[in-house]
């Protein structure tokens, strides 16, 4: 146990629970996507596809309102600087604010693929009208996901390792 606020981590680097668990979800929800993606696109699996993205979905907006949580309480910078009352240096805010970039993009683009692909394409999802628009945008929210899990790792790593 050691003077931060918070519970430690259990990967052994200065980060709380909470950073190393969406460290590691972030790499789970990379997996499950592509895993996802693969099914619907070569297997031709679309029920799977919708039930994956939407328990993706939900699980990960139920992850990101209970890191934000434990982070506003408990904090992160006094972590990374390695001493109570220390500061983050500037090349943790420069890639902090990279990640943030590709995480809140994240955050306003799934839902708007997830509700319109519920919308248009229902219960029994099959390719119809709205395949072409879902294709681009599901990718491009696909990408963003990879990047935002990409500079999430890039963050941890400057911020409660090096």
């Amino acid at each position: 146990m050691n003077e931060f606020s918070g519970i430690d981590g259990f990967l052994g680097t200065r980060a709380s629970s909470a950073m190393d668990m969406m460290v590691l979800l972030m790499a789970l929800v990379v997996a499950v996507l592509g895993w996802s993606v693969y099914q619907v696109r070569v297997g031709r699996r679309f029920r799977l596809h919708r039930s994956v993205q939407l328990a993706l979905g939900v699980a990960l907006l139920v992850a990101v309102v209970l890191f934000e949580l434990d982070v506003r309480f408990n904090g992160w910078e006094e972590r990374s600087a390695g001493a109570v009352g220390g500061s983050a240096s500037s090349l943790v805010w420069s890639v902090l604010a990279v990640h943030l970039v590709f995480a809140v993009f994240s955050v306003l683009l799934w839902p708007v693929v997830i509700v319109r692909a519920m919308r248009n394409f229902g219960r029994s999802p099959q390719p119809g009208a709205h395949s072409a628009w879902h294709r681009r945008w599901a990718r491009i929210a696909a990408i963003d996901m990879a990047l935002t899990a990409v500079s999430c790792w890039v963050f941890y790593w400057v911020a409660f390792v090096v």
